[in-house]
């Protein structure tokens, strides 16, 4: 990978990546986090050592060519490879295709450089890394592993999702919930306009499985703005429906609007010990990154 030629992993990304470490706040199945290599031994990957066999240990893991040259039984040891679960869950839904006149990406391809950097530095830690998308329903779902195929397959994909369609957060998250394991990494890319009691009742499902849920809201600076003047056509990027506004009438209660559902969404991550990002595409994202993991660096 030291010479990526993929879209959303370029080589300023890679450079940006190198003295970033991604360590999950709590247990996982099999491993202590906060260390990328199981403290305890396994069966099961990468060779450690030899120790001498005990009374119930299986036979199978007795080095024969050890024994033939000491007269003397050894088992041989093994560290987990993997010791943390992820998942990368890109709202695929029509408003994250939402762009400016600027030259900055669109909502939708922000998320996937983000998305990217995740992979990579997760296939750098020999962390395992699954995929989903979704609109209104799950479109896409790849499971995890840590090799390098895997995340070649995964950039590849990237390349050629778009958004479209509605969103169904709520319904997609429940199912998605029921899918991961238990105690898995949950990163979330979407704007969240999904004025829906279910979609919060998703994250719940997730929280419930001990998952350690991230949520990156991704947001351009018009959203954030709102710098209309005069009459203004918006569309609503998931439906086509189209309305005409005077811009100065509506922008208090739009960004009143927008302020209070986010303050009630971080009041409910909080709640729920998520953490909760807003990311705006006129950020570089490998600025972003930094600053999340450096506040992530002071939170655990």
């Amino acid at each position: 990978m030291a010479h990526s030629q993929y879209k959303y992993l370029p080589h300023e990304t890679l450079d940006s990546l190198k003295h970033i470490e991604l360590v999950a706040k709590s247990m996982v199945e099999g491993a202590m986090l906060g260390l990328h290599r199981s403290p305890y031994h396994g069966f099961s990957s990468e060779f450690a050592e030899y120790r001498k066999y005990s009374p119930g240990d299986s036979i199978k893991y007795i080095d024969w060519k050890t024994y033939a040259r000491s007269d003397r039984y050894y088992i041989k040891c093994f560290e987990e490879e993997t010791n943390l679960r992820s998942y990368i869950v890109l709202d695929k839904s029509g408003s994250m295709g939402m762009a400016s006149g600027r030259p900055v990406p669109a909502k939708f391809n922000y998320a996937c450089y983000m998305a990217a950097a995740f992979m990579y530095l997760m296939h750098q830690q020999r962390d395992a890394f699954g995929l989903f998308t979704y609109n209104d329903k799950i479109l896409d779902a790849v499971e995890c592993t840590f090799s390098r195929a895997h995340l070649i397959t995964l950039l590849k994909l990237l390349e050629h999702l778009s958004p479209e369609g509605k969103s169904n957060a709520g319904g997609c998250l429940k199912r998605i919930a029921e899918q991961v394991p238990q105690r898995s990494m949950v990163i979330i890319f979407s704007d969240f306009f999904d004025n829906d009691p279910e979609f919060m009742k998703s994250l719940h499902h997730l929280t419930f499985k001990k998952c350690e849920v991230i949520l990156f809201q991704v947001l351009n600076d018009e959203e954030l703005k709102f710098p209309y003047k005069g009459l203004v056509q918006f569309e609503d990027l998931e439906t086509g429906e189209t309305i005409d506004m005077e811009s100065e009438a509506c922008k208090d209660f739009f960004l009143s609007s927008l302020a209070q559902y986010n303050i009630k969404l971080k009041n409910f991550c909080d709640s729920q010990r998520i953490s909760f990002e807003t990311l705006t595409v006129s950020t570089p994202f490998e600025r972003a990154l930094a600053a999340y993991f450096s506040k992530r660096e002071t939170m655990f």
